[in-house]
């Protein structure tokens, strides 16, 4: 896609590598004596300086070698599936080696990393080169850069901001951020964005190939909670465009992750929002951390469609949506902050709206400072953490509904205040319209015979009552809920519930074939007769 594809070649010019460091604390008050570089413009450096480390692992769990050619020939791959993390750090200021722009497009590697290096490496350097216009390529290459490799890193615990970028942007696309956020009292890491295989070094926007950038952030956040200097239980996912729909999916899949936000994510784009539901273990009512998508207005970037429901239905999630005019989908990347200082020809293949590179640069660094804010208001606790609200830009907030309770919190409540509250609850927490899908078919019962093998009979009729109400066509859950009566030694409940287990038998889709269906009715039909 056009958008995509400015984003990979915007995105790339500010990338990054090298060797990092732990962190620190100091007083509210102190500042770091360090002046920001040009690339940052007006954003303002926080206490701290910023380290910047690079980590090579190999996750030997998955292979990434092409292992068998056409013919069947087979050569293992002994090392596995290459990871890189670059991570940004608070650390001391003026310490360690000052690095130019260059530095981390000619990024560096350990020689058993060395073929995947130079594709990373071509990557980058192709990227920085569709940034700016060729006679400043030079230019470029020397821009001073805030980070300093191998900095001393400031003492002390740190949140932590995990980063995917947009499909195929190198590791660095957000270095202004990266910079920005770790001057300020975070670890920033981001990783290499890989397809599935050495032939194959490119992400396409599949399922799968999310899912591998999701496994690889997965284990790199294993990686990183032995750093010293990290706090595990202040967490974030941040993603740009695709690289968004990746920071929802591992929200979803680690609880641990406090916030989730989205920059410009391709969930929101009109026809994409599969990309995001057709994943691995997506489902909205799963997501718990605070959410944030921070994008666009519409209109903004030619005239396409958006279309917010999949993650509107986070229900049982705070939710803040954020819209800044004048801005275009490369702008939420440090590519914004190059074009405007270098002068990048403005595209032409859509109408401009408005925008033009100083309005992206003016939106990034809103962007950045937005960031920041929701940030320490949601790790770091800070209750004067405010967004500040420029022309052009739209805040919209909407509550977390409670999440429904646990089995096993559903028992407790029915035998603490009755059935009808339980389902008062769940009504109010889920709706009329989604107490199905809140009181799940399986887990539920699953859960009520788990409670009868351990002789708790009452709060395994609870269970099984509440399934049975949430789902009425379900004869299958009547016979449960028969086995919930005779466990309490209620045999007429008991009877009526096997009775209208054979009456919704005929009619209920869950029997997919007719010999189940006959197998049924005929169990329940001969335990009347006892």
């Amino acid at each position: 896609m056009p958008i995509l594809r400015q984003l990979v070649c915007a995105a790339l010019c500010a990338l990054v590598l090298i060797p990092c460091v732990p962190a620190q604390t100091p007083s509210p008050t102190a500042q770091s004596s360090a002046v920001a570089p040009a690339l940052w413009d007006t954003l303002t450096p926080g206490p701290y300086g910023a380290g910047l480390k690079t980590l090579f692992q190999y996750d030997t769990s998955r292979t990434w070698k092409i292992t068998r050619t056409y013919d069947g020939a087979f050569s293992p791959d002994r090392n596995g599936r290459p990871i890189q993390i670059n991570v940004w750090y608070p650390a001391l200021p003026s310490t360690g080696q000052s690095m130019a722009f260059d530095d981390y497009v000619d990024q560096t590697a350990p020689a058993q990393f060395a073929a995947f290096n130079d594709i990373m490496r071509q990557r980058n350097r192709d990227d920085a080169i569709d940034s700016v216009p060729r006679d400043r390529i030079t230019d470029l290459q020397k821009m001073q850069m805030f980070a300093r490799r191998d900095a001393q890193p400031a003492p002390g615990r740190f949140p932590v901001v995990l980063y995917f970028g947009g499909l195929n942007a190198p590791i660095n696309s957000n270095v202004v951020l990266a910079e920005y956020l770790a001057s300020h009292g975070y670890i920033f890491a981001s990783v290499s964005l890989l397809g599935p295989s050495n032939e194959q070094a490119f992400q396409s926007r599949t399922s799968d190939d999310l899912e591998a950038s999701v496994r690889d952030m997965e284990f790199a956040w294993s990686i990183l909670q032995q750093e010293s200097n990290v706090d595990p239980s202040k967490v974030a996912a941040l993603g740009h465009s695709v690289g968004a729909i990746e920071a929802v999916i591992l929200g979803l899949r680690n609880s641990n992750v406090s916030v989730v936000i989205g920059l410009d994510g391709t969930y929101g784009f009109a026809g994409l929002s599969g990309v995001l539901t057709h994943s691995y273990g997506y489902d909205p009512n799963k997501m718990r951390a605070a959410f944030i998508d921070l994008r666009r207005a519409q209109g903004a970037q030619g005239n396409e469609p958006l279309d917010l429901s999949v993650v509107e239905s986070f229900r049982h999630a705070d939710r803040t949506f954020i819209t800044i005019d004048r801005m275009h989908h490369s702008d939420f990347t440090s590519f914004a902050m190059v074009a405007d200082y270098f002068h990048t020809p403005l595209p032409t293949d859509y109408p401009l709206n408005g925008w033009n590179r100083e309005t992206g640069r003016d939106g990034y660094e809103s962007v950045a400072r937005t960031l920041r804010s929701e940030l320490d208001a949601k790790l770091k606790a800070n209750a004067t953490a405010s967004i500040e609200q420029k022309p052009g830009m739209t805040i919209r907030h909407e509550s977390a509904t409670p999440p429904p309770p646990s089995p096993l919190e559903a028992a407790t409540l029915v035998a603490a205040q009755g059935i009808d509250k339980a389902k008062a609850v769940f009504l109010a927490s889920c709706g009329a319209d989604g107490i199905a899908s809140c009181i799940e078919v399986d887990r539920f019962n699953t859960w009520g015979y788990n409670l009868l093998g351990q002789h708790r009979a009452k709060d395994a009729l609870a269970v099984f009552s509440l399934n049975a109400w949430a789902h009425p066509g379900n004869a299958n859950l009547q016979d449960s809920l028969a086995d919930g009566f005779s466990a309490v030694g209620d045999n007429v409940h008991a009877r009526q519930a096997v009775e209208h287990a054979i009456e919704l038998a005929p009619s209920d889709p869950s029997f997919d074939f007719p010999l189940a269906r006959a197998t049924f009715l005929s169990e329940e039909k001969t335990r009347l007769q006892h």
